[in-house]
C-alpha cells in the first residue's frame, strides 16, 4: 500500500538534516580553530625591537578564553604576504605553543607610519580556550611575512 506524500513530514525532515549538518560543521570548525600545537622554533631567527616594530596591544583572559592582539612589521617593508602566529611560550618547560591567529586588516598603522609603505595587514588577533595553555605563558611572536621566519620574543605574560 502506498502512503500518500505528506509535505509537512518532508519538511520536518529536511529541517532537522540542515539543522544537524549545521551543527556537525559549527563544531568541527570550532574544534579546528582551537587546536594549539607545540612546535620548534630552533630555525627561526630572533630579532630585537630594534630590527622589528611590534606591540601586543591586548592581553585578556575572560570567559575560559585568552584573547591576544597587537601588530608586528618591519619598518620600511610593505607586509605583502601576511602570516604572523601568536605563540605562547612556558619557561619551567622551554616548549611553544602555536595558537590559532588570524591577520587582521586595518589601516591605521599604515597611516601612523606615514612612509610610503603598507602595514594594512601587519595586524593579528588570537583567541585560544584557557585550559589549552599553562599559567604564567610569554607571547611570542612568529613573523612569517614576506618569506621572512622571525621570533620576536616580548615581555607579556599571560596570566589567569
Amino acid at each position: 500500500m502506498e502512503r500518500p506524500y505528506n509535505r509537512a513530514r518532508t519538511v520536518k525532515i529536511l529541517m532537522l538534516l540542515f539543522v544537524l549538518s549545521a551543527a556537525g560543521y559549527l563544531f568541527l570548525l570550532f574544534w579546528i580553530n582551537q587546536r594549539v600545537e607545540t612546535i620548534d622554533v630552533s630555525g627561526c631567527e630572533v630579532v630585537s625591537s630594534a630590527e622589528m616594530e611590534y606591540k601586543v596591544d591586548r592581553i585578556s583572559c575572560q570567559y575560559g578564553y585568552v584573547e591576544i592582539s597587537g601588530y608586528a612589521y618591519e619598518p620600511g617593508v610593505s607586509v605583502d604576504q601576511a602570516d604572523t602566529v601568536v605563540l605562547a611560550y612556558h619557561p619551567a618547560s622551554g616548549i611553544y605553543y602555536k595558537l590559532p591567529t588570524e591577520n587582521v586588516k586595518k589601516e591605521k598603522l599604515t597611516k601612523k607610519a606615514d612612509d610610503g609603505f603598507n602595514y594594512d595587514y601587519a595586524q593579528f588577533k588570537s583567541v585560544t580556550l584557557r585550559s589549552k595553555l599553562p599559567d604564567g605563558c610569554r607571547v611570542c611572536i612568529w613573523y612569517r611575512g614576506n618569506g621572512e621566519n622571525r621570533l620576536i620574543q616580548t615581555e607579556e605574560v599571560i596570566f589567569y
